[in-house]
């Protein structure tokens, strides 16, 4: 039985809170009938909060987005004895195709069509935009709905279906080693993403940025080695490895970048 008072008593956003205290109602029903259980889809940052908050548990708990590499995930509780998988979680690829003359349409428009249907985020989770059309990782208690009632995105049509058996494309990731005058988070993503940090100061500053998938919007935010960083409309990028200073005094450090 999870004492959710106290789990959460450090938490003081009010939307969180309330995601928070419905997944431990589904660990704690789990728990109680001894059945499978799943939560909404949660972003990264609060998924590893929100496991922080979990603790240990005698249960099984995973989580799972759809595939491998998802960023949105549930997360799944199962009885210690049951041997669970994948196709367990209550998630469905839905299919949106659209023309090639729609190529501009962007993860933007499709996630903004289905929340227009009346659909809140929890239920949604990675879109994937590929060149005629998008992959939509949804609740199975909702995907059905969403072929029923999405006909535009945009002012396009699309077609939609449920799809079997998808998996995305890998995302290729390009090592680079670079220098920078600083760790602060407006000079490794210039040096990332080849832009200036005059540039990348305003897109920070205009909320476009995440550490370990936590919004940022000081550009001076010191970053280390591990992080996750991350610039809106232009990718991600792993810091690998920071590898001292160079003769002139610079910072020498290596990432991955995914773009």
């Amino acid at each position: 039985m999870f004492n959710k008072e106290e789990l959460l008593k450090n938490i003081s956003d009010g939307d969180e809170k309330t995601a928070y205290a419905r997944a431990l109602d589904k660990a704690d029903a789990a728990e109680r009938k001894n059945i499978p259980a799943f939560t909404a889809f949660f972003d990264p940052f609060k998924l590893k909060r929100f496991k922080e908050i979990l603790g240990y548990t005698d249960m099984q708990a995973v989580s799972f987005g759809g595939f491998e590499d998802a960023e949105r995930r549930m997360m799944g509780f199962f009885p210690d004895y049951m041997e669970w998988s994948e196709t367990d979680f209550p998630i469905t690829a839905v299919e949106v195709a659209f023309t090639r003359f729609s190529k501009g349409l962007t993860h933007r428009d499709f996630l903004g069509s289905v929340l227009g249907l009346g659909i809140t985020r929890d239920k949604i989770g990675d879109i994937i935009v590929e060149d005629e059309r998008a992959v939509i990782f949804a609740d199975t208690s909702i995907s059905g709905y969403i072929v029923t009632n999405l006909e535009y995105v945009g002012h396009t049509k699309v077609k939609v279906r449920e799809l079997e058996n998808y998996s995305p494309p890998v995302k290729e990731a390009a090592e680079k080693k670079m220098t920078v005058a600083s760790l602060r988070l407006d000079a490794v993503l210039g040096g990332c993403f080849n832009m200036s940090r005059t540039k990348v100061a305003d897109l920070i500053k205009g909320e476009k940025a995440y550490i370990n998938w936590l919004g940022e919007s000081s550009p001076s935010k010191q970053v280390s080695e591990g992080d996750i960083i991350t610039l809106r409309g232009c990718g991600r990028a792993v810091i690998k490895e920071i590898n001292g200073k160079t003769k002139k005094d610079r910072i020498l450090i290596t990432v991955q970048i995914y773009k």
